[in-house]
């Protein structure tokens, strides 16, 4: 598989991700749900992205879904593309 073609499927899975954190909260919005977490579930979150090695501090993203996680943490049905950190009920 060439350069191009990873980087094409890197963009596209990064994409899916995003997509489907898109739909999941507008569902949740659709139903009434309130889709933001605690304060201190964001910290929580955030906190955990910050000590992550896959953090891109510059821009506050995510190097493996792409996410800008000062956004991302505030979802509570948003979790870690790695596993850090999950849904909150």
């Amino acid at each position: 598989m060439s350069v191009s073609d990873n980087i094409r499927k890197e963009i596209l899975a990064k994409l899916q991700g995003l997509s489907e954190t898109i739909t999941d909260q507008v569902g949740e919005i659709a139903k009434g749900n309130n889709i933001f977490c605690s304060q201190e579930i964001i910290n929580q979150r955030l906190s955990v992205c910050k000590a992550c090695p896959e953090f891109i501090a510059m821009t506050s993203q995510c190097r493996k879904c792409g996410c800008f996680m000062s956004a991302k943490t505030r979802l509570r049905t948003a979790s870690c593309p790695i596993n850090k950190w999950g849904k909150f009920s």
